[in-house]
């Protein structure tokens, strides 16, 4: 399971006086705890009268000493409605708009070099999963049995991840990946009638109707209603699928359902699954910034050569906090 880039919590402040900023000695975390303040991308028309701390305000602690409790002067607050209008802001310069940052995608070039500089064998991500708390760090590994997605036998290129806890709204734990379905808060891109359109969208092509060489390839490899069912899929049924293992059964003559594990589908309505992260994922993603579109691709790759964009079964473990991938996320234990 993929996620689409979610809203990132936005508390009521506390009262407009109290104790000095907290200190800003690392970029990363500065950004993180920012975000709790910041209106998401699809807030704009939902809570365009919710008024909160714009990215250049100074935030300061509340009584509780916790993040929730951050909040800045009232002079200093904006309303959604203006922090995120279309022509205040952009991907490149969000004062105050909350993206989820393409760094932390699965598989990107920093994710990678986080766990091999941490000298861990797996893959580093972030997550949503709901059953523990914000900033806990898990392992996921494959495993088999215990639900009706596809066991470790059907993916047997998948890693164990560490992953930190970044965001909520999920039961099953959702991995941060290019590709992964847009859903409820939908930050991305607009998906025909199945979404609302984000105020300022964070990909100028996606993987949807709208995106016509995608569609094509699509096409070519056998989905021929692909125009017309490609944006119910990435918005509900978790997104682009596909692996090298499912590529691999394909190439040997499967059929798209037989070659598809347990618990995903591959017939089009349910499901569409790529068989080429080459081709496929160069044409699904282009980033408002180039700099988007770089880690789009990254993940897109990267999940596809690992198996990783299925729903799996898996086993989740809570872990110590891995050095680099709390500095990466921003999120760093106290």
């Amino acid at each position: 399971p993929s996620p689409s880039p979610s809203p990132s919590p936005s508390p009521s402040p506390s009262p407009s006086t109290g104790p000095s900023p907290p200190p800003s000695t690392n970029a990363a975390p500065n950004f993180y705890y920012k975000s709790w303040q910041a209106c998401s991308a699809t807030e704009a028309e939902a809570f365009g009268e919710k008024f909160t701390c714009p990215a250049d305000a100074a935030l300061m602690c509340g009584a509780d000493d916790d993040v929730r409790g951050l909040y800045c002067a009232e002079s200093e607050k904006q309303s959604c409605a203006d922090i995120l209008s279309p022509s205040s802001i952009n991907p490149a310069s969000p004062g105050g708009a909350g993206w989820m940052s393409p760094t932390l995608m699965l598989g990107s070039s920093e994710m990678v070099a986080a766990a091999a500089a941490d000298g861990y064998d797996g893959a580093y991500a972030v997550v949503t999963f709901d059953k523990l708390p914000l900033g806990t760090c898990i392992e996921v590994t494959p495993s088999s049995g215990s639900s009706q997605f596809a066991p470790s036998s059907a993916v047997p290129l998948a890693p164990k991840l560490k992953a930190q806890i970044f965001n909520t709204a999920a039961s099953a734990v959702d991995v941060y990946m290019a590709g992964g379905g847009l859903g409820a808060y939908n930050g991305c891109s607009a998906a025909g009638s199945e979404t609302a359109v984000p105020p300022v969208p964070f990909y100028s092509k996606y993987a949807t109707s709208a995106n016509t060489d995608f569609v094509s390839h699509l096409q070519s490899i056998g989905y021929s209603n692909a125009g017309s069912q490609l944006d119910s899929v990435v918005t509900w049924q978790g997104g682009i699928r596909g692996g090298a293992t499912y590529a691999a059964c394909i190439a040997s003559g499967g059929s798209k359902q037989a070659c598809a594990p347990p618990g995903n589908g591959c017939n089009g309505g349910g499901g569409i699954c790529i068989e080429d992260a080459e081709t496929a994922c160069a044409l699904a993603f282009e980033g408002v910034g180039s700099y988007t579109t770089t880690k789009a691709i990254e993940s897109c790759k990267f999940a596809f050569a690992y198996d990783l964009h299925w729903n799996r079964d898996v086993r989740v473990e809570v872990v110590a906090f891995p050095p680099r991938l709390t500095q990466g996320a921003g999120l760093i234990p106290a």
